[in-house]
């Protein structure tokens, strides 16, 4: 399924690829313009993980940064956009902290609020 992050069109041009199950990678400093793009359109960011490129094709995990669970998230979606800055600050802090080079790549975990409410529906059943 195609989540909302990566239907944004400056999502999608910023990736510099994808794992091999389809997440997309971006790398440093524009990884930083995507979680800029996910506040505006109201998508949160809710984990990061950091990824070492290794020659033969394949990354190895480096760093992993996840503040938020979806269990925490806002009951009401006019709690969605403090959760959102909330929790983007948080990504973008992360990767002021960790910037990478070239042979770094970064995936984000996502969710816009039509997502959590979804899979808050899911878990109930």
């Amino acid at each position: 399924m195609t989540s909302d992050f990566e239907m944004l069109r400056a999502v999608a041009a910023a990736a510099n690829g994808r794992m091999d199950d389809g997440e997309l990678l971006f790398t440093f400093p524009e990884v930083l313009n995507v979680i800029k793009v996910c506040t505006a359109k109201q998508i949160a960011v809710l984990g990061l993980e950091l990824f070492e490129v290794r020659s033969e094709g394949y990354y190895t995990e480096k760093l992993s940064g996840y503040d938020q669970q979806m269990n925490k998230g806002p009951k009401t979606p006019e709690g969605w956009p403090d959760y959102v800055k909330m929790n983007n600050n948080v990504a973008e802090e992360f990767v002021r902290g960790n910037p990478a080079g070239d042979d770094h790549v970064y995936v984000l975990t996502t969710s816009s609020w039509r997502e959590f409410r979804l899979l808050q529906q899911i878990k109930r059943r």
